[in-house]
């Protein structure tokens, strides 16, 4: 195979289970379009000879079923766009690539598997204007049951403007301020975001219904925004602002947001960020969230409320949202950050018909004192991997509050049991449980074999 277009008509002809070899070189030229018609089950398979030595440097268009693409480098001109169903982008590498979208699935398309890639150094984000997602998953909230997996993101500079940089967004068709009902049903876990800088949105999810667990976000700018949609669960993930200024954790608007049991560490911008309404619905009113056994160490603020546009000061606050048995741990420099908040009410507005249950603070409240949430030491200490973990001698252990039966695991896997300890990890936690993702984790050099439960 010495070239795309005679690919292309490889492709046209292959049967369901069929592989196709790439040896190593450079493939260019014109836009390729691979059309064919395979199973999930039963894959066509176009696999480089030797991972990461066939080199694409054209654009690609995969069109149909079963399509898997796998060991592949893309350079230059080499972006991808998927209409399909059961397609697979796996173990590839995107590096520097000219376009502003490096992958992009269609609408009408379900069950796109894009796992084990890397994706690194976009570059252009400082030349091109706006529409620069590297990664862009149109769409129609209709099960596609999209799954996004063991990727690892990593060197993605700031854009050349404020809006239009996500690393990766799931978004539905036309991008309505408030879907329609339905879930998209797409699962993003096990991927490592390190150094994404583009924009305030790391991961944009403007879609219903989806799933983000267990990722790791490391010295990046921006946060996990729940933006546009309902009904989207945020669990058992890991951020670290290390030394990014600008890092935040998880900011939400619209309805039934949960997040639980989720690390939040050492953020500048915020731990969770819960969004006023406007009146056009550019950002719908927070309501109905559940922000539980989450545990926030130095973020500054840990908990803001009612953060609004500039040019929406003044929106409906959000109401009828449950913050349960979280703790947060005031920053280490205490004498430095002497005005440090648990809790920023955005223009001392208060929320409506709150919840506030078995929280515990060892910081300034930053707001009126209530029920629900109060100040008392707290006893933790660091594991080696970041994990923040109770002591023994902790309050924490087996005193949460209120019935949430579905939160029957911590952040590590660990059982919750009957008595559950307020924070995202059970009593007792070693470094050896797990934690979060490192490099050797994610992308095309892992090897080894996991179990994926849906």
């Amino acid at each position: 195979m010495k070239s795309l277009s005679e690919l292309a008509k490889r492709v046209s002809k292959a049967r369901p289970g069929d592989a196709i070899t790439l040896a190593d070189g450079v493939y260019g030229g014109e836009k390729c379009n691979l059309a064919a018609e395979g199973y999930a089950d039963h894959p066509i398979t176009i696999r480089a000879e030797n991972s990461g030595k066939a080199i694409i440097q054209a654009p690609l268009s995969v069109e149909g079923n079963g399509i898997s693409l796998v060991g592949l480098r893309f350079e230059t001109k080499g972006k991808i766009e998927i209409r399909g169903r059961g397609c697979r982008l796996s173990r590839c590498v995107m590096t520097d690539v000219r376009a502003g979208k490096w992958v992009r699935v269609l609408p009408e398309s379900r069950q796109i598997e894009i796992d084990h890639c890397r994706f690194e150094n976009k570059t252009n984000n400082r030349v091109e204007m706006r529409g620069c997602q590297l990664m862009q998953i149109v769409v129609r909230n209709a099960g596609e049951e999209h799954h996004i997996h063991h990727n690892h993101f990593v060197d993605i500079p700031d854009g050349k403007s404020s809006n239009g940089y996500e690393t990766l967004q799931l978004i539905t068709e036309g991008n309505p301020y408030d879907p329609e009902p339905g879930d998209c049903g797409s699962l993003i876990e096990y991927n490592l975001f390190e150094r994404c800088n583009g924009e305030a949105e790391i991961i944009s999810v403007k879609s219903n219904g989806n799933i983000l667990r267990r990722n790791a976000f490391r010295d990046c700018r921006g946060a996990l925004v729940l933006r546009h949609g309902d009904g989207n669960v945020v669990a058992e993930n890991f951020f670290f602002g290390d030394g990014e200024s600008r890092a935040g954790g998880v900011r939400l608007q619209g309805a039934d947001q949960v997040v639980v049991n989720n690390l939040f560490h050492s953020l500048n911008a915020f731990g969770v960020a819960m969004m006023d309404g406007a009146q056009d619905d550019l950002y719908v009113r927070t309501e109905r969230a559940l922000v539980a056994f989450n545990t926030f160490a130095g973020c500054r603020p840990a908990l803001v409320v009612g953060l609004n546009h500039s040019k929406y000061p003044n929106g409906a606050p959000p109401k009828n949202c449950a913050i349960a048995n979280n703790v947060f741990i005031a920053p280490d420099d205490r004498e430095t950050h002497a005005n440090f908040q648990t809790v920023k009410l955005v223009n001392d507005d208060e929320p409506v018909d709150w919840t506030w249950e078995g929280n515990i603070t060892d910081g300034a409240l930053g707001m009126p004192a209530r029920d629900g949430i109060k100040t008392a030491k707290i006893a933790m200490r660091y594991l080696p991997n970041g994990v923040v973990a109770p002591m023994e001698s902790s309050g924490l252990i087996g005193t949460a509050e209120g019935d949430y039966p579905y939160v029957t695991t911590d952040i590590l896997g660990h059982s919750r049991g009957e008595r559950k300890t307020v924070g995202c990890v059970e009593f007792p936690a070693r470094r050896e449980d797990g934690g979060p993702l490192m490099a050797a984790d994610v992308g095309p050099g892992w090897s080894r074999v996991i179990r994926i439960e849906r």
